[in-house]
């Protein structure tokens, strides 16, 4: 008795709130990496405003120390935008993600 050939498994159909949330996860990374430069920016301008505007000498220095922090915080927020996008380029790559994700979608009404 020979082996019976495997039943055909379908493509599985593509919903869009499947693309819809990693567009959602691009978009919450590239928001997170604004937040970065955000605070990067506010704390380079606090550290400018203690060293200019200040002279007693403990303000200074903070203005000074900060200045380094701000910059870990930036490269921070760097390394982890780009392990995260590495992460979702390597998910899209795995599961046959195409650049026009809609071409293959259907939407599914509940009710």
């Amino acid at each position: 008795m020979a082996a019976d050939p495997p039943p055909h498994i379908p493509e599985p159909e593509l919903f869009i709130r499947d693309h819809l949330a990693g567009y959602r996860t691009e978009l919450a990374n590239r928001r997170t990496l604004l937040a970065y430069i955000r605070t990067t920016l506010s704390l380079v301008a606090a550290a400018l405003v203690f060293i200019k505007f200040w002279q007693h000498p403990a303000v200074i220095w903070l203005g000074w120390a900060l200045l380094p922090i701000a910059a870990v915080i930036l490269i921070r927020g760097l390394l982890i935008y780009r392990k995260v996008n590495r992460v979702v380029q390597q998910e899209e790559t795995k599961t046959g993600e195409r650049e026009n994700p809609f071409s293959k979608t259907r939407s599914v009404r509940k009710g």
